[in-house]
């Protein structure tokens, strides 16, 4: 290897530059960024959160943040606004932040302002939902499982689609973030999620 020209060091003609492949759309580069940032959240005095590596907090004087991370998404929110405003000019000097302002939508939820606080809804994502499985047109149900009849493993109905299954479970179990009256229902679905029938 030699120096690139244009940028050979006279004081170090045999010396190569270092790339640093982790910040430049590796594998590694969401972890190498995730560590600038928690490094710099830790520095200005909030702390990570045990249970959720992603979220952070920060106390001090009555003023209160808490600080989302999802990739390259941020969510704030606190008790005092202009310690978030001082907050957000100090993490602009470090990091290429943008304010979007409020938060509206963030990955299937609605987040809507109300009186007494924040109401989070997946209307949004629900009705996408059954447009995609074709269920827009279905009636109502006081119950999601119907109450008469058990699930077993194989009824001898005939097989189904694994894969479409699949991806609706996966869809149904985040829809309990803010439904969670559907915890019993896609939990039973999901117990047959390795051996599939039209019943199921």
């Amino acid at each position: 290897m030699s120096q690139p020209p244009g940028f050979i060091n006279s004081q170090f003609p045999t010396h190569v530059c270092q790339h640093r492949k982790a910040l430049c759309g590796l594998k590694q580069a969401p972890r190498a960024w995730y560590h600038e940032l928690r490094s710099f959240l830790l520095f200005y005095g909030f702390t990570n959160v045990v249970f959720d590596p992603s979220l952070f907090i920060y106390h001090h004087n009555h003023q209160l943040i808490y600080f989302l991370v999802y990739v390259d998404d941020l969510v704030m929110t606190g008790s005092d606004p202009p310690s978030i405003t001082r907050f957000i000019a100090t993490i602009s000097t470090k990091f290429s932040v943008k304010d979007l302002g409020s938060l509206h939508y963030f990955f299937g939820v609605e987040v809507l302002p109300t009186s007494s606080g924040l109401l989070l809804s997946q209307h949004k994502y629900i009705h996408d939902l059954l447009v995609r499985t074709r269920m827009d047109d279905a009636k109502e149900v006081g119950t999601p499982l119907p109450t008469t009849g058990s699930l077993v493993l194989n009824d001898g109905s005939p097989p189904t689609n694994a894969a479409k299954y699949r991806s609706v479970i996966g869809a149904l179990q985040y829809i309990n973030l803010t439904r969670p009256d559907m915890s019993f229902t896609v939990n039973k679905l999901s117990q047959f999620m390795h051996c599939l029938f039209e019943s199921h």
